[in-house]
């Protein structure tokens, strides 16, 4: 692994810690998945030791990007976050993607009719990173302040 996607990594790691206490505002208690499954492609779910009867419960994946939302007309997610989502879905979790842009935090509930399939990745860093990704319109994100959960 080339040093610029190390560091873009530890960069990933070092923000998902600072982001946990914010979704926790929104979300509740967060189980950091990565803490024992290094890069999970769902990187938190509610706290898995709470065992209350209908209680809600959500998986969430954070990305941070350096840009401002609407500077292209989708955000991407990996294809294999996507998976994981459904896995979670089928177990019970509302799953949301979660972006920090530079301008403010955007959020998407996973929705089967609101993204397609395509490539997207970059090769910034000395190599071709391209992938299968989701792509999710502007249209469905939103901003996650304005998130009020049932």
């Amino acid at each position: 692994m080339n040093k610029l996607k190390q560091e873009h990594l530890e960069f990933g790691r070092t923000m998902e810690e600072k982001a946990q206490p914010e979704l926790e505002k929104i979300f509740g208690n967060l189980y950091n998945n990565n803490d024992h499954f290094k890069f999970h492609p769902i990187d938190f779910k509610t706290d898995k030791l709470i065992k209350i009867e209908n209680q809600k419960k959500y998986a969430i994946e954070y990305k941070r990007r350096k840009i401002n939302f609407g500077d292209y007309p989708t955000l991407m997610v990996n294809k294999s976050k996507i998976k994981k989502g459904r896995e979670y879905v089928k177990r019970g979790f509302e799953v949301f993607y979660t972006w920090e842009c530079n301008d403010d935090w955007y959020y998407w509930k996973l929705n089967e009719d609101e993204f397609t399939m395509g490539t997207g990745g970059t090769n910034k860093r000395g190599c071709d990173e391209w992938v299968d990704v989701a792509h999710i319109k502007n249209q469905y994100i939103f901003k996650l302040s304005d998130l009020k959960l049932k």
